[in-house]
């Protein structure tokens, strides 16, 4: 349980706001949000709003892909499923993995299907039948409207495969991997604009470990040959936890590369030590952002973070990892797309971990599917937000959380959480204005002054993510226990709204 501290005046962007509108006030309220929809502060990446598909269990078959299901349709995409990921607006969609990636070899998964090789996964020790490749993940992008990311294999892979790869999805002349996949139908080049330099490679876990120094020079190579083929790439180098690593591959890659990744899993069974961490992960992305600017070919570069793996994840260690997802991991889930919306120029690639049911937002039975929680802040988030962030204040009491993380078991301790934090965006023609505010409270419903610097007198509607308990979760049975509800309220430039406890509210404006 979190221990309250004195009512504060926090900002919560990453950035500081002292004096905000040139206004001091002299006496705090212990809630408040300020708004003023004029102020421009940085577009918001639609990119932070992105998934992964591994294989691993039933993410892919059984999940996105299950050939002879009533539920699939002729090409074996679960349409259910299709339908779910579609509403959500996926922007980019990673694959094939994940630890899977590092002992993939994509020509194992083009051609025939029934002439494709089943191969044993090392990663997770189960058959891989091969029968989902890069053709169909590249479809299946082209049908959910998402930009494909592809992460290469640095494992038992070589150079020479990744740059087979890349020619076979991007190749535009006559060279044997362009042809090759003309020859199995698809004329035009894939314009594959994400690669990932392979996958956590700091860990011993992973197949073809290597040391950061390997790493770090590996890293280069592959990325400077890949960039020679196609210069238009965006390339994503492996990060962690460790800035001696991150330094290396900064200081030795920083000049080619452009993003450098960071995984983030958190989770407990109490409230407090789950939601308290959506400041931690900041706070840790802050930190890699300082080192990059400390490395002069990655700062004058612009090298960016991709958070291109982050959930909860700490019920489960099975092989399948279908982690049974509840209200408060969908409250964290909100309260981290409303970070990256204020973080996303420095941060402006995110994916979930995972889409369907290993680790998944989404989790399908043989008749059917349920959509959890965190999937229901995607849904709130995702289609309730504007394309350009503008300046928010907001006031709120905190609480100080000490607690162990659990993929790690590293203890952590983080202060100055907030109860209450708010992003207000609106829409690229500007006649739109929305306010994301997560009331993460447990025990109380939060009355809040709002203020929205010109507004007058409007109708405006919220859009509200709660439950009956912390602990709710959807079934087959009970499908939206956890769900969106939605009101008609009146605001003016100031007004208050009462956002029910643990919960995630948007309220949307039409300003003309």
């Amino acid at each position: 349980m979190p221990s309250l501290l004195p009512p504060s005046m926090v900002d919560h962007r990453y950035f500081d706001n002292t004096n905000f509108f040139g206004v001091r006030r002299e006496k705090s309220m212990a809630y408040r949000i300020v708004v003023d929809p004029k102020k421009i502060v940085k577009p918001i990446s639609r990119h932070i709003y992105g998934h992964f598909t591994e294989h691993l269990g039933r993410c892919i078959y059984g999940g996105i892909y299950e050939e002879g299901s009533p539920l699939s349709d002729e090409r074996g995409f679960r349409k259910d499923v299709l339908e779910a990921v579609k509403r959500i607006k996926v922007p980019n969609l990673r694959w094939p993995g994940g630890n899977f990636a590092s002992n993939y070899h994509w020509e194992d998964g083009i051609g025939p299907k029934d002439q494709r090789p089943v191969r044993f996964d090392l990663a997770w020790q189960q058959e891989e039948p091969n029968r989902f490749g890069t053709d169909e993940f590249i479809e299946y992008c082209r049908e959910i409207g998402a930009e494909p990311y592809i992460c290469i294999n640095m494992g038992t892979g070589t150079l020479d495969e990744a740059l087979h790869w890349l020619e076979y999805c991007n190749g535009k002349g006559n060279t044997y991997y362009a042809q090759l996949r003309r020859k199995y139908g698809h004329s035009e080049p894939y314009n594959v604009k994400f690669w990932g330099i392979g996958n956590e490679m700091w860990g011993e876990w992973q197949i073809g470990h290597m040391t950061a120094d390997e790493y770090a020079r590996a890293a280069k190579e592959y990325t400077k040959w890949m960039k020679v083929f196609d210069p238009t790439i965006k390339a994503i180098a492996v990060g962690c936890d460790d800035p001696i690593w991150n330094l290396k591959v900064l200081q030795e890659a920083g000049d080619v590369i452009d993003y450098i990744s960071y995984h983030f899993y958190t989770g407990s069974d109490d409230y407090y030590e789950t939601v308290s961490t959506v400041y931690l992960l900041k706070e840790r992305l802050i930190g890699v952002k300082k080192l990059i600017d400390t490395v002069e070919v990655a700062r004058k570069r612009g090298v960016k973070i991709a958070l291109d793996e982050w959930n909860v994840w700490y019920r489960v260690s099975d092989n399948k990892l279908e982690e049974p997802y509840d209200l408060k991991d969908g409250i964290f889930a909100c309260g981290v797309l409303v970070l990256l919306q204020k973080m996303s120029d420095i941060v402006p690639l995110a994916n979930l971990a995972q889409l369907v049911n290993a680790l998944g937002a989404i989790h399908t039975e043989k008749d059917g599917l349920i959509l959890t929680p965190v999937y229901k802040a995607f849904e709130l988030i995702v289609n309730h937000s504007g394309e350009k962030l503008v300046k928010t204040h907001v006031e709120s009491e905190t609480y100080s959380v000490e607690g162990v993380m659990f993929i790690n078991k590293m203890p952590f301790s983080v202060e100055n959480v907030p109860f209450l934090d708010a992003a207000a965006s609106v829409s690229e023609d500007g006649k739109k204005l929305v306010i994301a505010v997560v009331n993460y409270r447990k025990e109380d419903a939060l009355k809040v002054p709002i203020r929205v610097e010109g507004l007058g007198q409007k109708k405006a509607t919220v859009y509200t993510l709660t439950g009956p308990d912390v602990n709710a979760r959807n079934t087959m049975e009970n499908p939206n226990v956890v769900d969106i509800t939605s009101e008609t309220i009146t605001v003016d430039t100031e007004f208050e709204h009462t956002f029910k406890p643990f919960s995630c509210s948007v309220i949307e404006i039409e300003l003309e």
